[in-house]
């Protein structure tokens, strides 16, 4: 393990051989990206809209710009900045931060990593799982909705459940890391 010296004397890890140093800034791409596809949508586009996994009468709303899922978006685009926001805390940019900012920062980022990984495993009706259960046929869908159920579960196992994968895990790797700061500023000392 490469090691340097502190002001301290103390040896601490570089952040070039800390893999979890990686995890903030992929945080903040993957906030970046989801809140640019939500602003795409509020302003009417439709990258990727058909291909979101919702159920029917969601979907339509969506398709259709109905006032509710507009304004939806543009909320998903202010928590998309909000994402951004935290994940340039999480990585130390600013310094270290007071009892109370640096427990809400930690607190928020666990709840994401929770909210995100359980999605993308199928805890919460759309994942992993599900997709696997819809593309076998154990899953009950309406024979109406057959088709664009399979074709949701495809899009969904091969681009939405590894992305909430990776972006829940990466705000789990930013808050281990940024507890282990001292202060939210820099690397622990050995």
């Amino acid at each position: 393990m490469t090691a340097r010296r502190t002001r301290t004397g103390h040896r601490a890890r570089t952040d070039r051989r800390d893999p979890t140093a990686v995890a903030a800034p992929v945080a903040f791409w993957c906030a970046f990206a989801y809140g640019a596809l939500k602003f795409d949508w509020a302003l009417g586009g439709g990258l990727l809209m058909r291909q979101t996994p919702l159920p029917a009468g969601a979907r339509d709303d969506l398709l259709n710009a109905a006032p509710g899922a507009v304004v939806g978006s543009w909320a998903s685009v202010a928590l998309a900045l909000v994402g951004m926001a935290a994940a340039l805390h999480l990585s130390g940019r600013f310094g270290p931060h007071g009892r109370f900012r640096r427990g809400m920062l930690l607190a928020g980022s666990w709840a994401g990593c929770a909210f995100m990984v359980a999605r993308a495993l199928g805890f919460l009706g759309y994942g992993f799982a599900g997709d696997v259960r819809v593309l076998a046929g154990w899953a009950s869908v309406p024979p109406a909705h057959v088709d664009l159920a399979r074709c949701q579960a495809q899009w969904d196992l091969l681009l939405w459940s590894p992305y909430w994968l990776l972006f829940g895990a990466c705000w789990g790797l930013a808050a281990r890391r940024y507890r282990r700061l001292r202060g939210g500023g820099s690397p622990p000392s050995r």
